[in-house]
């Protein structure tokens, strides 16, 4: 009886000792996934090489002759985005910003064609690795969000000069900028593909599509 007891005991030991190395070890990994900083993109390795290349972090793509840049923005690029612009400010307040920061790309669209380029921003798709589909934020949802935070008035009207949501005819020769916002980045997410569904020149779809990587720093 006495060895039994003993072995039990021991048995017991090992028991506990295992829970508990095993509850260090979730702690460890729960502490790890909390101490993960906010998301940055970074240009992927683009499927369409003949077409697309990464300049710094930029990703240009020839679409028929009209050249696409998208750039994704954290909070610095966005701030020095409105900073160079006279007259407008950046529309999120930092209280605002950080509560749910939105994920936005600046797209600038070049028509170096002898056609019309027509775009509308409003069907664009920005796609996860998950199958996970995000569109735009329309202008009238930042609305709701940016009305009543202090400074609004030029805000919004910062936010309405920039957007991208309206249907863009380019003629050649002209340039168009503006900005895409969706909402913010997923925790799950590792990969995102903006697709440009709707892009035509002189009439013809040419759809276009640009690749990110998806990174956190503790």
């Amino acid at each position: 009886m006495p060895n039994g007891h003993v072995a039990l005991q021991r048995r017991g030991r090992l028991t506990r000792a295992v829970v508990f190395g095993a509850g260090l070890l979730l702690a460890g990994c729960a502490s790890s996934e909390k101490a993960l900083g906010p998301a940055t993109l970074a240009p992927a390795p683009q499927a369409n090489t003949g077409t697309s290349q990464i300049v710094g972090d930029a990703i240009v793509a020839s679409l028929s002759g009209a050249a696409v840049t998208v750039r994704w923005m954290d909070a610095d690029a966005v701030g020095k985005y409105y900073a160079q612009r006279p007259g407008l400010v950046s529309p999120w307040p930092q209280d605002v910003w950080k509560e749910s920061p939105p994920n936005i790309f600046l797209v600038r669209v070049s028509n170096r064609t002898h056609e019309e380029v027509q775009f509308d921003p409003a069907t664009s798709v920005l796609v996860a690795q998950d199958g996970n589909r995000d569109r735009p934020l329309p202008y009238e949802e930042m609305y709701m969000r940016l009305a009543e935070t202090e400074n609004s008035g030029p805000r919004l009207v910062s936010l309405q000069a920039t957007l991208l949501s309206r249907f863009l005819v380019i003629h050649p020769g002209a340039q168009r900028e503006g900005l895409l916002l969706f909402p913010t980045i997923k925790p799950e997410a590792k990969h995102l593909i903006l697709d440009l569904p709707s892009f035509f020149v002189g009439g013809r779809a040419t759809p276009g599509r640009f690749e990110f990587q998806v990174f956190r720093k503790p």
